[in-house]
């Protein structure tokens, strides 16, 4: 199992990688997945970082809005979203592990949500066990 304590920088990027983007993330605080139609059919798996940790390095010219997210035009991944909770602290940016480079995120702590019924009750807490070992990186 990886070790994920403590702040980290991580890079990452769309499926077409026109936007490149860096946050500093402590994926050890955990992570979050949702039962919602769209997290799961889109496969999303967040974790917050602050403004001051998310850099977007490029690829600002290639998000468009579809819906209420912000997508590649080119390959329309979502490999971050951008929100103002006050119940979240405020400012953030939802990052998609899933759009990181070379991790493996076994080991990783996630919590389910339960997003499909609107109650975001907590359904079940684990460590991510990656069914491809090391074998292609990002699980």
């Amino acid at each position: 199992m990886s070790n994920f304590s403590g702040l980290r920088t991580y890079r990452g990027s769309c499926h077409c990688g026109a936007i490149r983007f860096e946050a500093d993330l402590d994926l050890s605080t955990g992570t979050t997945r949702c039962n919602c139609t769209i997290c799961s059919k889109t496969g999303w798996w967040g974790c917050l970082a602050r403004p001051a940790t998310f850099r977007l390095l490029m690829g600002r010219d290639n998000l468009v809005l579809l819906g209420k997210a912000q997508r590649c035009k080119d390959c329309g991944l979502q490999p971050f979203g951008h929100g103002d909770i006050p119940e979240l602290g405020g400012e953030f940016y939802a990052v998609n592990i899933r759009c990181l480079d070379g991790v493996d995120l076994s080991g990783v702590p996630v919590k389910y949500l339960d997003g499909r019924h609107d109650t975001w009750a907590l359904l079940a807490e684990a460590a991510y066990v990656n069914p491809f070992g090391n074998a292609g990186g990002v699980a």
